[in-house]
Order: C-alpha cells, then structure tokens, then sequence
C-alpha cells in the first residue's frame, strides 16, 4: 500500500550516510592515521597534526568510532591537566592490511 510520504521524511531519507563514504574532514582526520599506522593520538594531538581546532577534530573523532574507523586504543594522563585522556588509534583489523 503506498501512501503520502512528508518531505521532511524524504529529505531525512536521503541525507542518510552512505557506507564507506567518508567526509573530507574525516579524511584529514584519517590522514594522520594513514601517515603512520601504528600512532596513537589524543584528540588534542589530533589538532595539532591536522591543524583542525579541537571541537572540529572531537566531532570527526566520534563520526569515526561510530563508523568504526579508529578505536579507542588505550588512554594517557596529560601532563598539563593531569587527566586521563583516550588514546586513539586504527583498529587491529586495519592495521593488518597495511603490511
């Protein structure tokens, strides 16, 4: 049975993510990664490699795990604050295929 389908419900629709595609800010992001596989990174260092400020880099960081691009890969205390920060990483499954 078909039925009037509201545009709000259509625009939503089609906005979904289509799998695999990554934005060119999760690209930069996934640069540093690819620059050196075995890296593990606070979003703080993540900015500073990139250049991106650190709320652009935090919301590319989660877009990521979500799509499971990066893994959380342990966790550091930052000097500076003296609080535990997540290390992040590539997934073991990615690294594999790098060698």
């Amino acid at each position: 049975m078909r039925g009037a389908v509201a545009q709000t419900s259509l625009d939503a629709y089609r906005s979904l993510p289509v799998a695999g595609y990554l934005q060119p800010k999760e690209k930069q992001v996934m640069a540093a990664f690819e620059r050196n596989p075995g890296a593990r990174y606070t979003r703080l260092q993540l900015s500073e490699i990139t250049g991106m400020p650190l709320h652009s880099i935090c919301g590319r960081v989660r877009s990521l795990l979500d799509k499971k691009q990066i893994a959380v890969r342990g966790d550091a205390i930052d000097p500076a604050t003296r609080k535990r920060q997540e290390l992040l990483g590539l997934p073991v499954g990615h690294q594999g295929a790098l060698f």
